[in-house]
């Protein structure tokens, strides 16, 4: 199994609770691709699916994608254009639709996701976010989980699920991959 982990705009491989993710993973036995993706103050909407694309390349085992904030547009633009089947997305604090942020807004308006290719082409789904995230809509945040039509799973004073709010580590995401 090989896991696939996009951190989001402004991020690099490894940041929040990222690393710990992976060597938990390795541990167990799972390959981890944690890529640094391109231009991560100003992303350019198709060189990160690109950056996918190119790191996945030859994996023959089953994927799980896990996304934080801007990786999700990321991964869902990889599934929707995926010619297998994904096994898993984890989307953490992650969104699809254009909210309005100046910081992400153009990248957004860039393409919208084919939400019927997506679930074609993918296995499961999950939606984790805060309920206090203090970047992203709630709304926008839940408009993903119902266009997945899964249940999302709601954090309390999780705010975006990174370091600000203490997540360093993350277990409960280590216990969603493992369940796939």
């Amino acid at each position: 199994m090989t896991v696939l982990i996009i951190h989001g705009i402004e991020g690099h491989a490894g940041i929040h609770w990222q690393m710990w993710l992976r060597n938990e993973l390795v541990k167990k036995g799972y390959r981890v691709l944690m890529p640094d993706m391109p231009k991560a103050d100003h992303p350019i909407r198709k060189e990160w699916l690109e950056k996918v694309n190119k790191v996945t390349e030859g994996i023959d085992n089953e994927l799980i994608i896990v996304a934080h904030s801007l990786g999700v547009p990321t991964a869902l633009d990889f599934i929707q254009q995926s010619e297998r089947k994904i096994k898993a997305l984890v989307s953490v604090s992650g969104f699809a639709l254009d909210y309005g942020a100046e910081l992400n807004s153009y990248f957004l308006k860039e393409r919208t996701v084919d939400f019927g290719m997506v679930k074609e082409n993918l296995e499961k789904a999950f939606v984790l976010y805060g309920d206090d995230d203090p970047y992203v809509p709630q709304e926008t945040l839940k408009s993903l989980a119902d266009s997945l039509e899964v249940k999302p799973k709601v954090y309390p004073k999780g705010g975006h699920l990174n370091t600000d709010t203490g997540y360093i580590e993350f277990p409960d995401l280590l216990e969603i991959i493992i369940s796939v």
